[in-house]
Order: C-alpha cells, then structure tokens, then sequence
C-alpha cells in the first residue's frame, strides 16, 4: 500500500512541478519589486544564450508574457469547454464544477491578497462522481488519494482535510497530438491550441492553473497551462522529460 500512495502522490507531483516553476518567479516578483528588472535583465541574458539550443525551455521565452497574464485568483479552468468533442466527456464539466484549494494564503507586505476561497470537500466529489474506485487510505479518504474509474478515463483527487488539493484526469483512447508544442504560444487562446493540438491525453488542475498533457508520435509529453481563458506556459517536451526524470529519481531512492 505504502508503495502504491507513493507512485499516485508522485503523479501529482508531477502537476506542481509544471505549475510552480512559474508561479514561483512571479511570488519573486510580488514580494522583490524592485529587484525585478535587474534580475529579469540577467535572465533574459541567459535566455538569449540558451535560444539557439534545441532544448530550450518555452517558458523561459515567453517569461514576459507570464508574468503579465498570471494572477494570484483561483483558475475557473474555463478552458475545458474548448476540449474537442467536450460535451461528449460529462466529467470535464464535473471536473470543472470543482474548487480546487491549496489552503495556503499568499502575504504581500503582510497582507493576504488571495483572501478566503471557494472550496470542494470530499462529499461533494463523491456526489458528483460517486464513490471512489481506489483510495490510498479507505479509512480516511478525506485526507488520501482516490481514484475513480469511468467511461471516458481515470479521475485521479487528491484531498487534505477533506478538501480537495489537486485532481487529473487521464483520457481514454489518446491520440498523439497533431502538431508540436512549438506551434502554440501565449498568445494563442486555449481553443487555438485545441485546434491545433487536439484531444489532451491528460488534464491536471491545479488551485491556480489547468495544464493539459500531449505526447508526440515520438511518445515524448509536452504540455501547455492555462488560467481562466488564457493560455499563461507552455512547456517543452525537453522540460517535461527533466520533469518526469525528477519525479523518477525521487521514486527510485524510495
């Protein structure tokens, strides 16, 4: 059992891995502002001299424009309507329905700026999506990882105190995306993406953002997050390798 909540946990490890790299460069930004050009200057030297590589990080290129479009307020995942073929998965309007909550406030010179937030407690994913397939602790699944098998894939939730922390839901029947990560910006809208990537073969929502995983027909994942109705990262399949190589490593030393 010990080893099974470990491989789930480290799933969703996998989707704060993606969210927070971001995120942390803007609490860098709110707490240090005025420290915040000189360190941008030198990053985007570094980001010049690594553009020519094959490997270098979407992010990085688009830092700019993620620093202007993220916010602190929870993600609506509005972005799930734009799904190809949506209306025939009725859990993504399930999955959408849900408050995510980390439960942790942000402070900015001593004052909360994200406040109270909306919350999902155990009950109410269990009214929407019945009772779980699996749970990682049946004797106290408000406070475990629980899996729920349906028609059209795995919903994989992951509560705190009964409160619903993140969640991922694994699609049947993915098929590799029809274009390249490098086709898809942040200015693009998340039904452009749509149009041009296709059907997710996972979607991973998180307090702050939604990111929905592709692979290519080299089996390589590649990603982009959204926050409400606007695309905020993309993220490489170089970056997404690095990430799955950490998760691995930290699996592999258990």
């Amino acid at each position: 059992m010990k080893k099974v909540s470990f491989y789930t946990l480290s799933l969703l490890s996998l989707l704060a891995l993606s969210a927070c790299m971001p995120a942390k460069q803007t609490q860098q930004r709110k707490k240090t502002p005025s420290s915040f050009k000189a360190s941008k200057s030198s990053s985007s030297k570094e980001t010049s001299s690594k553009s020519s590589s094959s490997s270098s990080s979407t992010y990085e290129s688009s830092d700019e424009a993620f620093q202007k479009r993220a916010t602190f307020d929870p993600d609506d995942a509005s972005a799930l309507q734009y799904i190809p073929d949506a209306a025939s998965i009725p859990e993504l309007e399930k999955i959408r329905n849900f408050h995510i909550s980390t439960g942790f406030v942000i402070q900015v010179n001593g004052e909360d700026i994200n406040g109270d937030k909306p919350k999902t407690s155990y009950d109410e994913v269990t009214a929407a999506l019945g009772q779980p397939t699996f749970s990682t602790d049946e004797n106290d699944p408000g406070n475990s990882v629980n899996i729920w098998h349906t028609d059209n894939g795995d919903i994989m939730c992951y509560f705190t105190n009964n409160v619903l922390t993140n969640l991922s839901f694994s699609l049947k029947d993915a098929q590799p995306a029809k274009s390249s990560y490098s086709s898809i910006t942040t200015s693009d809208t998340p039904k452009t993406a749509f149009d041009k990537l296709g059907r997710p073969e996972m979607i991973m929502r998180s307090e702050r953002d939604t990111t929905f995983v592709y692979k290519n027909s080299n089996d390589e994942q590649f990603s982009f997050s959204t926050q409400n109705n606007q695309i905020v990262g993309v993220m490489s399949t170089y970056q997404m390798k690095q990430t799955k190589d950490i998760i691995d490593s930290v699996i592999k030393d258990k």
